[in-house]
């Protein structure tokens, strides 16, 4: 049986980091809560989805009402979304040799399939988006059922520390990569089971499953 790789989308495929801020800022402003500095960012990145929202003022219960928001202007900048260097190549690689790729991720289907077909990405077997922000182990276990697969022959590839809680709720091994929103800090003191610094390094620890 093909072994399988989990992909997340939003900085892990491709670079949205700045589309985020903007959007947030947008949002900020519409709903009055504090809004993210350039000099905020490094801060941020080294915290948790809820202590970003103690340092911004946004009351937990807010967090679905917001990701629905920022979903909706998201739209607007599908095609100023571009992949991270070197991400094509590596999909490719693994496509050909018969790994089996499937996207899971909080973005919506229809971004992510314009997003993948703009920059030619055919490589995936299914496109999953999971609608709970802190509920995609729930996604990724339904993958597994649905499919019969065995969890030592999946792989999730994420670049946040949820990621990493999911994956540990499931039972799954992630690879957490340090190119996307949160920072390396944070990713290795919650140990995920494999680092990459580079696209590349996805293919070797693949290729080590």
């Amino acid at each position: 049986m093909a072994k399988t790789l989990l992909f997340d989308f939003d900085g892990t495929l491709v670079n949205t980091k700045d589309i985020a801020v903007q959007i947030y800022n947008d949002l900020a402003e519409e709903y009055n809560y504090k809004k993210i500095n350039a000099s905020d960012i490094s801060g941020i990145s080294k915290a948790s989805i809820i202590e970003r929202c103690k340092l911004l003022n946004i009351p937990k219960f807010k967090i679905p009402f917001l990701l629905y928001e920022a979903t909706k202007k998201f739209k607007n900048h599908t095609l100023t979304i571009n992949l991270f260097e070197g991400i094509k190549e590596v999909l490719n690689t693994l496509y050909n040799e018969n790994f089996n790729l499937v996207i899971i991720s909080s973005n919506t289907e229809d971004i992510i399939k314009e997003v993948l077909l703009k920059n030619g990405i055919y490589a995936f077997s299914n496109i999953y988006s999971s609608k709970n922000l802190f509920g995609k182990h729930i996604t990724i276990n339904n993958y597994i059922k649905k499919n019969n697969l065995k969890k030592e022959d999946v792989i999730y590839v994420g670049d946040e520390l949820r990621d990493i809680v999911s994956c540990k709720k499931c039972g799954v091994r992630i690879i957490s990569v340090t190119w996307g929103f949160d920072s390396p800090e944070l990713l290795m003191n919650n140990n995920p089971d494999y680092l990459a610094n580079t696209p590349e390094q996805i293919i070797d620890i693949a290729r080590s499953m």
